[in-house]
């Protein structure tokens, strides 16, 4: 009786296990790095601009020994994270995937831009997407597939994604945060 009531028991914890985890182990599988912040190379990527310090930092890594620590002070209108060189496959893609560490003891709303047009695009006509960063280490996912325009509401097209940034809307104190790990990801 205490054999059928174990085999029972695995019968039903094993194809529940599987149905939970299966889906990370093969989202893993399916993401391509296109930013570790590990070498110097990697800030060449990066679109500098004023009251934004990019540098790299051997604190809050989630990845590898290093992650950027992006410094953002006012007067700045938008200071942050600008990514020049992406480096995609974009094609088939699904997620981005990014960790950002924010030391403040409070949360920290930043928008997220992605432009999928070319020639900065308005307003109106590209991707603005709030994200509340809670104290500490957050595990940010940007959906592609329910992401749209600003205004117009026009779905984006991710195989065609030519900028992304993530920036703080008109700080009025020095800001600091740490980024790791810049993936896109090919299932949800």
């Amino acid at each position: 009786m205490k054999k059928s009531a174990f085999f029972l028991c695995a019968s039903f914890i094993w194809p529940l296990w599987l149905a939970l985890f299966t889906p990370c182990f093969s989202l893993a599988l399916n993401c391509s790095t296109i930013y570790d912040f590990e070498n110097k190379g990697e800030l060449s990527g990066l679109h500098y601009q004023c009251h934004t310090w990019y540098e790299l930092d051997s604190e809050h890594a989630t990845s590898g020994a290093k992650s950027l620590r992006v410094e953002m002070y006012p007067p700045g209108n938008y200071p942050g994270l600008r990514l020049k060189d992406l480096k995609g496959p974009w094609e088939d893609v699904h997620q981005i995937r990014l960790d950002i560490f924010n030391p403040l003891k409070r949360p920290l709303p930043v928008t997220v831009r992605i432009d999928d047009r070319d020639k900065s695009p308005p307003y109106a006509d590209r991707v603005n997407h709030t994200v509340l960063l809670r104290p500490g280490t957050n595990k940010v996912i940007l959906d592609l597939d329910r992401l749209t325009t600003s205004g117009t509401g026009r779905h984006l097209v991710p195989k065609r994604i030519v900028a992304f940034m993530l920036f703080v809307d008109h700080p009025k104190a020095p800001v600091t945060i740490f980024v790791d790990n810049i993936r896109v990801c090919k299932e949800k």
